[in-house]
């Protein structure tokens, strides 16, 4: 299932590169779908395909027969008086493999196409999740420029309703000073708000490699509570994330490629390859000599001992790196699991409670200070506080999306 997905992700790949990604037309919002897709064009994407198209080409190069043939030939010319003889030769030789170095060495790079298409799933998970927190950070972004935009008006018609009772002599210059100080408060947030959406948007682009001029626009589909999927146990997930996770599968691969690279070296050494030359002279004017000789490395000094060693050294360095994440994975889902269910109570809280008797505080509040019942200083502090729930539950909702991203990139894949 895991090779399969791989194989998926690179044919995928394959097909949307040469296009390149399409920039959005006027109007047009991206979904996260959308978003994903474009991902699929990344720079970081490509250089790891590449890879993988590189290692396929290694293993094609493993299959062939590694030694060419060799012709050679010579002459000599001698004079025995009163008599004169040109002699030639011609040799042919031909390096045999012997031992069945070949399957090793076609079993070591088949192990390596496995580690570089597992490497490109890995850097696909990596950008996937990249691309789902700065497309729900922008998300985040915008709404908070809509509240920041939204209290700017409301701080306006505060100030105006002040402005208004002060000339009618409800209200003194002091009321007045404040109401201008928190209108102008209340811009200056807008202008924050426009800043961190354009950091949002550059590091949204970046995830998903837009060109640097194309506007983005993006489309949220929210989710309601109720809607919100219960998660799988904790001990599925983790079952499904050691069975799924790419870097898991490419530590795996590269110590199964080191170890058969090792073997390789090993039998190479040990049982080196003949040389067999067969040859045809002509000497001595008509004598003619047909023979064939056979050439074998003596493994007395050099049998690559070093390299053998040096590469099951590695092959043991990769073998603790899978051990590190075998260990690490359940870590990692048990922390997403707990982070996404406090997000996902907390976002739930907000949105079925606070945020709906927040909006109905604001407009009565604004309505009291018009009357008369409420003075500037209860309004402002009664403002800033609903101000503050509102922040908190785009921030919530935020929490909860990227630790929906997080527990993605942590299984590998969507949890089932």
């Amino acid at each position: 299932m895991r090779a399969s997905w791989t194989r998926l992700l690179l044919a995928a790949s394959a097909i949307i590169a040469p296009w390149g990604a399409r920039a959005l037309s006027a109007g047009e919002q991206l979904t996260l779908a959308d978003a994903l897709t474009r991902a699929r064009t990344q720079p970081a994407l490509r250089a790891a395909q590449a890879e993988v198209e590189a290692a396929r080409a290694r293993l094609a190069q493993a299959g062939l027969i590694q030694a060419n043939p060799v012709i050679t030939g010579d002459g000599a010319w001698h004079r025995t008086p009163p008599d004169t003889h040109v002699d030639s030769a011609i040799t042919l030789g031909q390096e045999v493999e012997v031992g069945g170095q070949r399957g090793l060495r076609l079993s070591s790079g088949q192990y390596d196409v496995d580690r570089a298409e597992h490497l490109f799933a890995d850097k696909s998970r990596t950008v996937d999740g990249e691309v789902r927190r700065a497309f729900f950070g922008l998300a985040a972004t915008e709404r908070r420029k809509a509240l920041a935009a939204e209290s700017a008006t409301i701080a306006k018609r505060v100030l105006e309703t002040t402005q208004r009772r002060a000339r009618a002599g409800d209200v003194g210059d002091l009321e007045v000073q404040l109401a201008q100080i928190e209108s102008t408060r209340a811009a200056q947030a807008v202008a924050t708000a426009e800043t961190d959406r354009a950091r949002a948007v550059a590091r949204f682009a970046t995830a998903i490699g837009a060109d640097a001029q194309e506007s983005l626009v993006i489309a949220v589909a929210d989710t309601t509570p109720a809607a919100l999927p219960a998660l799988p146990p904790e001990d599925t997930l983790v079952t499904q994330a050691l069975d799924t996770r790419p870097d898991l599968a490419a530590a795996r691969a590269e110590r199964a490629r080191l170890e058969a690279e090792a073997r390789l070296t090993h039998r190479r050494a040990l049982v080196p390859n003949p040389t067999i030359r067969g040859f045809y002279r002509h000497e001595q004017a008509n004598e003619q000599i047909v023979g064939g000789e056979i050439e074998v490395p003596l493994p007395v000094w050099n049998r690559d001992q070093g390299t053998e060693a040096a590469l099951y050294a590695n092959a043991r360095g990769a073998s603790a790196e899978a051990d590190r994440l075998a260990r690490e994975i359940p870590r990692q889902i048990h922390l997403a699991v707990a982070r996404r269910n406090a997000a996902a109570d907390a976002w739930t809280r907000y949105e079925r409670d606070t945020v709906p008797a927040t909006n109905s505080a604001r407009d009565l509040i604004e309505r009291a200070y018009a009357s008369g019942y409420l003075g500037l200083p209860d309004v402002l502090a009664q403002q800033d506080r609903l101000l503050q729930i509102r922040s908190a539950a785009i921030a919530a909702w935020l929490d909860l999306r990227e630790a929906e991203a997080d527990l993605i990139e942590a299984v590998g894949e969507e949890p089932k």
